[in-house]
């Protein structure tokens, strides 16, 4: 393997933390509530698309079923890989794809235990009864826990990013752009799929983005660093 192979580029992080200094420094804004009223109707004090065919069915439902066979067809093949030849030179590629399309949006899903953020249609301004806070602001006591920040379904969608990172050890840099597109846009439609339905801010959408990439880069590091040639390293 060669050494940049097993090194992080740095646009790597510093694309990131550019894009967190730039959500921290909208949360003093209104951004994510007047992203959110384009899609509700104060007349009714609903969100009309809520309950929408296609959100709530295709994109909500399908997509992550979708994603996640896709993660199981992947385990297979790498579990297949120990007694198949042809295979072993794919093994960590299959490795890390296996493991970035479950550990990354495993990590969003698990920060929504401790963040206690709720979904825009809980709140007042959205027909709900919850008053509005800011990402960093404390809420109210008594108050029933918010688990709607990150955004976990659009992290199905960036889970998709795992495939830019393949492509881009193996030096096919066209089809990591064309992976990196299509992750993004996955992560961005499933995310505004949710918004459009009052369940998420865009800000949640971008956070979810934001730590599923960081959880791929970790990986990355890990997975493709140089290793002893035993166990899953042996026949590469």
């Amino acid at each position: 393997m060669s050494t940049d192979q097993a090194l992080v580029p740095r646009l790597w992080l510093g694309a990131p933390l550019a894009l967190m200094i730039t959500l921290v420094l909208l949360e003093g804004t209104d951004v994510d509530r007047m992203i959110s009223h384009w899609f509700f109707d104060a007349g009714s004090q609903t969100f009309p698309l809520r309950q929408a065919f296609l959100l709530d069915t295709v994109l909500h439902h399908w997509a992550k079923y979708a994603v996640i066979l896709t993660t199981c067809v992947i385990t297979a093949v790498f579990a297949f890989s120990f007694l198949v030849p042809a295979l072993r030179p794919q093994r960590r590629g299959l490795l890390f794809l296996a493991l970035a399309m479950t550990l990354a949006p495993l990590a969003v899903t698990s920060l929504k235990q401790f963040t206690d953020r709720p979904c825009p249609w809980d709140l007042a301004d959205f027909g709900g009864a919850v008053p509005y806070t800011r990402l960093f602001e404390a809420r109210e006591q008594p108050h029933a826990r918010g688990l709607c920040f990150p955004a976990g379904h659009a992290s199905t969608g960036f889970a998709l990013l795992a495939f830019f990172f393949v492509a881009h050890r193996e030096r096919h840099h066209k089809l990591a752009r064309t992976a990196l597109l299509a992750g993004t846009a996955a992560g961005l439609a499933l995310g505004i799929g949710r918004i459009a339905q009052g369940a998420h801010f865009m800000s949640h959408v971008l956070w979810s983005g934001l730590v599923c990439w960081l959880v791929m880069v970790g990986l990355y590091a890990m997975t493709f660093a140089p290793w002893p040639r035993i166990g899953i390293a042996a026949g590469e």
